[in-house]
């Protein structure tokens, strides 16, 4: 019997292992997510200034074709 005590104790650090490997996992992954959708504001910030200052430029052209 003491052998079946031994293989569920060394399951269960098994399963904790895993637990925290798989938690390690998900903070590696969220982490990719979030540099993501960081990259992915950046690149709408940067294409709202770029068409913004698009439109000041023509604005003033149009100022001074006038």
């Amino acid at each position: 019997m003491e052998g079946g005590e031994e293989a569920a104790a060394a399951a269960a650090v098994d399963s904790k292992d895993l637990q925290q490997q798989s938690k390690a996992l998900d903070k590696l992954t969220d982490r990719v997510e979030d540099r993501q959708l960081d990259s992915t504001r950046v690149q709408s910030a940067m294409a709202a200034l770029a068409s913004s200052k698009e439109a000041d430029w023509n604005a003033m052209r149009m100022r001074l074709a006038s």
